[in-house]
């Protein structure tokens, strides 16, 4: 398997001497397929492409942002065949999205050294630099949430009367969706139906205890007989993730749908640069993103800890 792996790098070190833009292009298509594949922020809102065309100059600094409208709030009213309608002037509301750069590390690797290195070059490109940037992707958008959810004070806090087994009170799911369905705060002014639940693994798999009576629909039994097999929980799409520095166990969020959430843009593609100095080879990649969540209602958290029943 080494022999192979070497053969492999003393091939991509041969590119890169006859033709080192492709080869960097090549490398950033690498990137960009399994970037895609990992960031759980991209499942949650899903990122569009934008053009300097469609980005304006901020008036508080010279970075480029994007303005984007607010929908108005509107209302309806019973009259009478004589009444009329209340008037309203329209005053549309909006925000700015801001964009930054994410990067990689710089990686370095002697060209003699690579020659013979047991682990070809595209899977220290995965394990380094994809891993890295996504981190930061989920970083910042949790950081997002945080600040909305602070304003919005869309938080419960659940005692999880472990009363299957050590799993997770399905009441614990009923909590954290009145906040957004119900506003959580005795109100139905705005609510907001939940599209999109994020938890950390951990606490999924601890759902693989339920029993057949306790989740309160098919799920729990088509668990027990067939595994999990879809991504979706009581209705809601589900997204898991490993990062429990992010999203630590004992933590669950509830998202509405992207668009009555927050922006997500991406300024074009990841861009890959590599280059060589002397024997040196040197690489690393860089993403420009714009995120901001425009409604701070579109999100809530419910955090849990074990009580035995």
């Amino acid at each position: 398997m080494s022999l192979e792996n070497t053969t492999i790098n003393q091939l991509f070190l041969q590119k890169l001497a006859s033709d080192p833009e492709k080869t960097a292009a090549e490398a950033g298509a690498y990137i960009r397929s399994k970037l895609r594949e990992v960031s759980f922020a991209r499942k949650i809102i899903p990122p569009v492409y934008v053009t300097a065309a469609e980005l304006q100059r901020s008036v508080n600094h010279d970075q480029p942002v994007r303005i984007v409208d607010k929908e108005p709030d509107s209302t309806a009213m019973v009259i009478n065949f004589r009444g009329q309608p209340n008037t309203y002037y329209v005053e549309g509301e909006r925000f700015e999205v801001n964009f930054w750069n994410i990067t990689s590390d710089e990686f370095e690797k002697a060209e003699e050294e690579l020659m013979v290195y047991e682990m070809p070059i595209m899977e220290v490109l995965e394990r380094n630099t994809v891993k890295d940037i996504q981190w930061q992707e989920d970083s910042e958008f949790i950081a997002a949430i945080s600040g909305a959810i602070v304003s919005s004070q869309n938080i419960t806090n659940v005692v999880n009367r472990v009363a299957y087994s050590g799993s997770v009170d399905p009441r614990v799911f009923t909590e954290l969706f009145h906040v957004l369905e119900d506003t959580g705060k005795g109100t139905t002014t705005n609510p907001l139906l939940v599209d999109t639940i994020l938890m950390n693994q951990y606490d999924f798999n601890k759902l693989l205890l339920w029993e057949a009576t306790s989740a309160g629909d098919q799920f729990a039994t088509s668990v027990i007989i067939d595994g999990f097999k879809y991504p979706t929980l009581f209705g809601k799409k589900l997204v898991t993730t490993i990062k429990g520095e992010l999203v630590p166990p004992g933590t669950i969020y509830a998202f509405a749908a992207p668009e009555f959430l927050g922006k997500f843009y991406m300024m074009g593609d990841i861009r890959f640069f590599i280059e060589k100095n002397r024997n040196i080879i040197s690489w690393s990649a860089l993403e420009t993103i714009g995120m901001a969540i425009g409604n701070i209602e579109g999100a809530a958290m419910a955090t849990f800890r074990d009580f035995p029943a």
